[in-house]
């Protein structure tokens, strides 16, 4: 009677091994885990052509109880999913020195788990409060979001952003102040002329951003030459501008993916000291390459490139 308690408690903790790997483990070798994702993958894609089409009228008066049923199943789905994932997240290598409850706690708060808490939020607001249609669509439409867990270019991009976050937001600090600028010198220059479009520099301040984001949509155009003169002036600005961190994200989107593979370069020549990859190593230059996001086929390619680089290497000692 004794040993069935310890028993019990191993038998759970290999579910919820199981459930982690399904649910968070690399899924490329696992026909179950790989099965799971893309069923959610398409029930996050249906939701959201589900949400898009009965913001229509017509199909909502049509087809108001098949919505409602499939919102019913999504909903019921992903909230098992997220208790799942809450309760394997303890599984996770870096959970490992925190206790249950600590684990459970911080993995809640991260950025996937919240989009995963967006994802049930509709039925949780709905329990609690009254609140418009079309914004329980929006929620319904972020689901989009979840999404960020089965690609992981998603990752490396979140990845840039973060990097380049101060350039990028000194870029739009850069642009507003010249909106702003903008705004004023049209405001004083054809303020009088067209007081409807131009009366007071917020009025102005339609015209000021599209026309330093685009070329104008010509509702709102200047009609003295000064006024023309600055509009050139600031379409030609705008054009390098706002390119300008577009730019910046696609530099860093380069150099971050030549560090990932340079990280595992260094790994991989590390491991061919002895001359070859034993079954560990290259297990763990898996992991590694499923973590910097780098596919199966590109770990082949860099270990026989720098396979042939290795025997091309002559000893300083010997010559050989």
């Amino acid at each position: 009677m004794a040993d069935a308690f310890p028993n019990k408690l191993t038998s759970r903790e290999s579910l919820r091994t199981k459930t982690y790997q399904l649910l968070e483990s690399e899924t490329s070798k696992n026909f179950v885990a790989k099965a799971i994702n893309f069923f959610l993958i398409v029930l996050i894609l249906s939701n959201v052509i589900a949400a898009v089409f009965e913001s229509e009228a017509d199909y909502h008066e049509l087809y108001h109880q098949e919505f409602a049923l499939f919102e019913f199943i999504s909903l019921s789905l992903f909230c098992v999913e997220y208790l799942l994932r809450v309760w394997c997240c303890i599984e996770n290598p870096k959970y490992q020195a925190f206790s249950t409850i600590k684990a459970r706690t911080d993995y809640i708060f991260t950025p996937m788990a919240l989009i995963d808490l967006i994802a049930i939020l509709p039925f949780i607001i709905a329990l609690f409060f009254a609140i418009d249609l079309r914004t329980l669509r929006l929620l319904r439409v972020l689901r989009l979001l979840k999404l960020t867990h089965y690609f992981k270019g998603f990752n490396i991009f979140i990845n840039v952003i973060a990097k380049e976050l101060k350039s990028i937001t000194a870029a739009m600090m850069v642009m507003m102040f010249l909106i702003i600028i903008a705004a004023s010198l049209m405001h004083s220059v054809e303020g009088k002329i067209q007081p409807d479009v131009f009366g007071s520099i917020i009025q102005s301040f339609w015209w000021a951003v599209v026309t330093m984001t685009t070329v104008g949509y010509g509702d709102v155009v200047p009609i003295t030459a000064v006024g023309k003169v600055i509009s050139t002036f600031i379409m030609l600005v705008g054009v390098g501008l706002v390119a300008l961190p577009a730019g910046m994200l696609a530099a860093r989107f380069g150099e971050e993916l030549r560090e990932r593979k340079k990280k595992l370069d260094a790994h991989i020549t590390n491991a061919l000291t002895d001359g070859y990859i034993d079954q560990e190593e290259y297990k763990a230059l898996e992991t590694l390459a499923d973590k910097l996001e780098i596919e199966p086929d590109e770990l082949q390619r860099s270990i026989q490139v720098l396979k042939q680089g290795q025997h091309g290497i002559k000893c300083p000692h010997c010559g050989k």
